[in-house]
């Protein structure tokens, strides 16, 4: 294995003073203001199972306005969970009253109809969910006769709202895209978007929508490759990558996401959005393409699938530049008003960064599942100790090289590696060992 040597380079210093004259000169005020409107989303999580077992489960989020709880004009489908088997759900709401629901999607088409099982409604299962509540294990049971007497059927999948007035009253979910189809050239995937990703990430969520999206319609025939961008960051940065993809073997995907939020919680709901898609079009398997902060949010979401829900949901990762002990002008972050949270994350030494390696007691080793190859892509300059924007010593973090199959070293800059033919051919191949194993 191979080691970087720690030092700081004149294009680090710079880089430092560059990000501190950033955190003095923008909008403090808006940062603080976006992250106290995200600690006002209520959660609620649960699992749900049924009686009779099957394939194909929703859980439906209502949101209770007024009047009759019997009078189905008084409540407002919000968010929709999928899931491909029983398992666990999780909904980020704004504060109110709320009914949760669940129905076995016997024909696998996302529509309620009358003949299958659901939990019935019941006032006495309404709760209320204040602002910035955590509301965690309701265990939802699917009674086999269990039915909801009305109209049929119901099209879950466009109970969607669509004006951002309407948006502000819906959950977290319904502003996510669950594998809508797009091309890199759309406007939301500018590098202006991206920014405001970094700096305004709750406002970013309801204009940008964020999510993981096809580029293409889904193939059965073709592996997921999903590309994960880094901080201020977006989805074209791989169009040299994506364009010079085994296309015959593989479908790319893109994930898009606010980069100025907590990197666990980009994880989490990239996992959600992920399972959503396998209980839509029942893949096989997923392989992960990273670069750069997109590296360890990459890791947490598959140590966090181990975790949590315990899908195998990934059979292959790789990495490119990825930033595993941080970036030390990130530390700058810790001494302003307000901070962007993932810049905290980066911060070496900080917590998510020592659970991407370790247990919560920092004392035993937290591995990769061994069913998943890691091809750690490290990138250099001459005659430097980085590439220009991350050191060589964060790259080859010990505990990183100790769980990758493979380390390679490439002599190009941080982006320009994602511009590279030695580069772009060596993900194919890597992509297409992973495939025959």
């Amino acid at each position: 294995m191979l080691y970087g040597v720690a030092m700081i380079t004149k294009k680090n210093l710079i880089f430092v003073i560059l990000i501190a004259f950033l955190i003095t000169s923008c909008d403090l005020l808006s940062i603080k203001e976006q992250q106290e409107k995200a600690a006002e989303l209520c959660q609620i999580k649960g699992t749900v199972v049924a009686e009779q077992p099957t394939n194909g489960l929703i859980v439906a989020l209502l949101r209770y306005k007024t009047g009759s709880f019997k009078n189905k004009d008084n409540w407002t489908l919000v968010d929709h969970y999928v899931l491909e088997k029983a398992g666990q759900w999780a909904f980020y709401s704004r504060p109110g009253t709320y009914f949760l629901t669940a129905f076995q999607d016997i024909n696998n088409n996302k529509i309620f109809e009358r003949n299958e099982p659901a939990i019935p409604f019941d006032s006495k299962k309404k709760f209320n969910c204040a602002p910035g509540e955590h509301k965690a294990g309701i265990n939802l049971v699917i009674p086999h006769k269990g039915r909801i007497p009305g109209n049929a059927p119901v099209d879950i999948s466009n109970l969607q709202a669509r004006s951002k007035s309407e948006q502000l009253n819906v959950s977290l979910g319904q502003a996510l895209a669950i594998g809508e189809v797009i091309s890199l050239d759309d406007q939301r995937f500018s590098r202006e978007n991206a920014s405001k990703g970094l700096w305004k990430p709750f406002d970013f969520i309801w204009e940008s929508k964020p999510g993981i999206y096809f580029l293409q319609p889904y193939d059965d025939n073709k592996i997921p490759v999903l590309f994960v961008h880094g901080i201020n960051g977006t989805p074209i940065e791989f169009s040299f990558l994506i364009k010079n993809l085994d296309h015959s073997r593989f479908q790319p995907w893109i994930a898009y996401y606010p980069s100025g939020s907590q990197l666990i919680n980009i994880a989490t709901n990239l996992n959600r959005t992920i399972i959503q898609l396998k209980a839509q079009h029942h893949f096989k398997k997923t392989f992960l393409v990273a670069h750069s902060m997109g590296g360890l949010i990459a890791r947490s979401m598959i140590l966090e699938n181990r975790k949590t829900f315990q899908e195998k949901l990934y059979a292959s990762f790789i990495s490119i530049s990825t930033p595993w002990n941080g970036h030390s002008a990130a530390q700058i972050a810790k001494y302003a008003p307000a901070a962007v949270y993932s810049w905290l994350d980066m911060t070496p030494g900080s917590e998510f960064l020592t659970q991407l390696f370790y247990t919560e007691n920092n004392i035993r080793p937290r591995h990769l599942p061994p069913h998943i190859p890691h091809s750690l892509i490290f990138t250099y300059l001459h005659g430097e100790s980085d590439d220009g924007t991350i050191s060589i010593e964060s790259q080859l973090r010990p505990e990183a090289q100790e769980d990758a199959t493979h380390l390679y070293g490439s002599l190009q800059s941080h982006n320009g590696v994602l511009e590279d033919l030695k580069t772009s051919q060596l993900i194919n191949q890597l992509l297409f060992d992973a495939d025959n194993e």
